[in-house]
C-alpha cells in the first residue's frame, strides 16, 4: 500500500488494476492443483493423563485397500444343506485397522520412552486398557469417514445404546465419589 493512499483508495486502486488486467486478457488468479499422490494427513490424540498421545493417519487408498483385503470375511456354502458361514473376527478387524492408522506416538514405560515400531504397537494393542484402545479406535473412524459405510444403522443404534449405558455408570460412579467425598 502507498504510504499516501488511505484504505478506501487502496481497495479502489487494487480494484481497478484488476478489471484492466482482465480487460487485457491477463489471469488475476493463479490456478493451484491439488496433489493427489501426497495424501498424508495426520491426527494427534491426546491420552488421559495429558502428556502421552497416539498419531494416527486418515488411510489412503493404498492402506485402505490392505486392511480391506486383512479383514474379509470368508464366506462358505455347504453344498447339501445351502448353511452358510461367515467368518467373524471383530477383534483382528479392530486391530488390522488400528495397525493400519497408527503411526506414532509418545507413550512411556517404566519412566521411559517407548519407540514406536510395530513389534511394540502389537505389544500395545495386546496390553493396553481397552478404554484406551477405544477411544483411538473411535477418533481412527472419525477420520476415515468410509469405515462407517460398513456400519449399518443397527449396529450405530447398538453403539449408542452401548454409550448410553456407559454414561449411566459414569454417573453412578461419581455420585458415589461425591457421596463418600462429603463424608
Amino acid at each position: 500500500m502507498s504510504d499516501t493512499m488511505t484504505d478506501a483508495e487502496q481497495t479502489e486502486h487494487d480494484a481497478r488494476t484488476e478489471q484492466a488486467m482482465r480487460d487485457a486478457g491477463v489471469p488475476t488468479e493463479d490456478v493451484l492443483y491439488e496433489d493427489y499422490f501426497a495424501f498424508e494427513v495426520d491426527h494427534t490424540i491426546p491420552l488421559p493423563d495429558g502428556k502421552s498421545y497416539i498419531i494416527h493417519r486418515e488411510l489412503n487408498e493404498g492402506q485402505r485397500k490392505k486392511y480391506l483385503n486383512q479383514t474379509n470375511r470368508d464366506v462358505v456354502v455347504s453344498r447339501v444343506t445351502q448353511d452358510m458361514k461367515v467368518r467373524m473376527a471383530p477383534g483382528d478387524e479392530r486391530h488390522a485397522l488400528l495397525k493400519a492408522a497408527i503411526t506414532g506416538w509418545s507413550l512411556m514405560r517404566a519412566g521411559q520412552p517407548v519407540p514406536f515400531h510395530t513389534r511394540t504397537l502389537d505389544e500395545f494393542l495386546e496390553k493396553a486398557p481397552p478404554r484406551i484402545v477405544d477411544l483411538i479406535e473411535k477418533e481412527v473412524r472419525k477420520a476415515n469417514p468410509w469405515l462407517l459405510a460398513e456400519m449399518s444403522v443397527e449396529d450405530i443404534d447398538k453403539e449408542l445404546a452401548n454409550l448410553a449405558e456407559m454414561r449411566e455408570a459414569k454417573v453412578k460412579e461419581e455420585a458415589g465419589k461425591l457421596d463418600s467425598a462429603s463424608r
